[in-house]
């Protein structure tokens, strides 16, 4: 195989992730425009390496050099993006403009392909390195850690492999030209010029991963306040059963209605029912416990199921939830507000809808003896 057909199905690889990457535009993910870009650049740039020899020397070496450069600085900036982090445009440009004078010095001045080499491969360890550093930096932020541990060593053999190029030609040159198909020039070719769509694709991993993430957030979360939906709570509600009776541990459910709701958005409008709305969950979220699940059921209507708690314990939860939020509604809230609460604890051989039916019974007890008050099932 020569070199020309090298990069010519490198260009055709990085032309395939270009058009992948561009049909994820649209989902404003950061890091994507930037990933799209590398490709576009990496199709340029192995294009004008295939034809480098019937170029003009300034094309067929600085600028070719200089877009290639560009390519996978874009691959880094995709990662520091994606990850919110500072992109550094200004150190790129000024260290892709360093290379291209390299390589014009040691192309004209000071004719030497083994030091031009060695500049690119240079150029290219910083820019893999800057990638595992974002990658290490960022490991708690990664949705899955297959796309993180695949990233990390395609980054890692990139490094390594460039570090060994730029070693190696300078200790025994093995040719004049980068288009020489000698065995050395054909292997690092093949492998170098494949990682820019290989790292593309962990990147696509990862926004893949994001976009499960953001599509199951959907579907369980409720989509104002952010609190669990109703559909995901019922499931949920009957894993917690199941477990429950399994370990012998108590399960408690706590039924919560805003009062006066309707009057609320009658009188003030429905912005800011929904702001009471969504003040509430950040509250009562800001006061259970993280193996606690807090769910929007109604309109105003929400569910809170305690894990391995007791009807006393139950009862001390809700009138501390209630007692915070008329207390912090009066302060901070865009107006005040109160909230009623049923308790119910699970019995043996009851199902979950039995559970929640007496947990609605007790709410109903407390909205009748005249709100803004936590009733237990006995009343």
């Amino acid at each position: 195989m020569s070199t020309t057909n090298v990069f010519l199905i490198s260009a055709f690889f990085c032309l395939i992730m270009m058009l992948i990457w561009w049909s994820l535009l649209r989902t404003r993910i950061p890091g994507i425009k930037e990933w799209f870009i590398a490709n576009f650049l990496g199709v340029i740039a192995f294009i004008l390496f295939a034809f480098g020899r019937e170029l003009p020397p300034l094309i067929g070496f600085e600028v070719t050099n200089a877009v290639f450069a560009a390519a996978t600085f874009a691959m880094l900036v995709g990662f520091r993006r994606y990850f919110s982090r500072k992109p550094y445009y200004a150190a790129g440009a000024i260290a892709i403009g360093l290379l291209v004078c390299a390589i014009a010095y040691f192309h004209y001045v000071q004719v030497s392909y083994p030091v031009r080499v060695f500049s690119a491969s240079l150029f290219q360890c910083v820019v893999y390195g800057g990638i595992i550093v974002t990658m290490v930096q960022s490991r708690r932020e990664v949705q899955t850690s297959y796309p993180y541990s695949f990233i990390i060593v395609i980054a890692a053999v990139a490094l390594l492999g460039h570090a060994v190029r730029g070693i190696m030609y300078q200790i025994d040159p093995p040719s004049t030209s980068l288009l020489d198909p000698t065995p050395w020039n054909l292997f690092f070719l093949s492998v170098g010029s494949q990682l820019i769509p290989t790292v593309s694709l962990g990147a696509m991993m990862m926004v893949h991963g994001m976009m499960v993430a953001r599509a199951e957030h959907a579907a369980n979360r409720d989509f104002l306040t952010g609190a669990w939906s109703r559909r995901a709570f019922f499931s949920l509600a009957d894993r917690e059963v199941v477990r429950a009776r399994r370990t012998d541990q108590e399960l408690a459910l706590l039924l919560i209605d805003i009062d006066h709701f309707k009057n609320i958005n009658d009188s003030h409008g429905h912005a800011i029912g929904d702001q009471v709305l969504v003040d509430m969950v950040l509250r009562t979220e800001s006061i259970i416990r993280s193996i606690d699940y807090f769910a929007r059921i109604g309109g105003e209507e929400f569910a809170l199921l305690l894990p391995n708690t007791s009807s006393e314990a139950a009862l001390q939860v809700a009138e501390r939830l209630r007692g915070a939020l008329a207390e912090a509604s009066r302060k901070h809230s865009v107006i005040p507000y109160t909230i009623s609460i049923g308790v119910a604890v699970l019995r043996e051989s009851e199902s979950f809808t039995e559970l929640m039916r007496r947990a609605d019974g007790a709410l109903y007890q407390a909205k009748g003896s005249g709100r803004n008050q936590v009733m237990g099932e006995s009343g």
